[in-house]
């Protein structure tokens, strides 16, 4: 089973992709004051949302396996209701 992602291996994972230094975006994601750009800030926090969600569909879908789904009933697949 594969462990979830934390805090410093999200930062290292923006860091690369963005080539920015794991310190600047981790404080970014601490929500301290940095000198980086503001657009910068904003693609940083973008990043982390999406892989965030990235990794929480991944862990749902292994709480949650695609199974054979039931057909569902229509019409007069089921026995008519008798009155009184």
């Amino acid at each position: 089973m594969k462990k979830t992602l934390r805090l410093h291996e999200i930062a290292k994972r923006i860091a690369e992709q963005m080539t920015l230094k794991n310190s600047d975006v981790r404080a970014v994601l601490e929500s301290k004051k940095t000198d980086l750009p503001k657009a910068a800030v904003r693609q940083i926090t973008e990043s982390a949302r999406t892989l965030i969600h990235e990794e929480l569909m991944r862990l749902d879908a292994g709480h949650h396996p695609e199974g054979p789904k039931a057909a569902p009933r229509r019409g007069g697949t089921a026995a008519p209701r008798r009155g009184r």
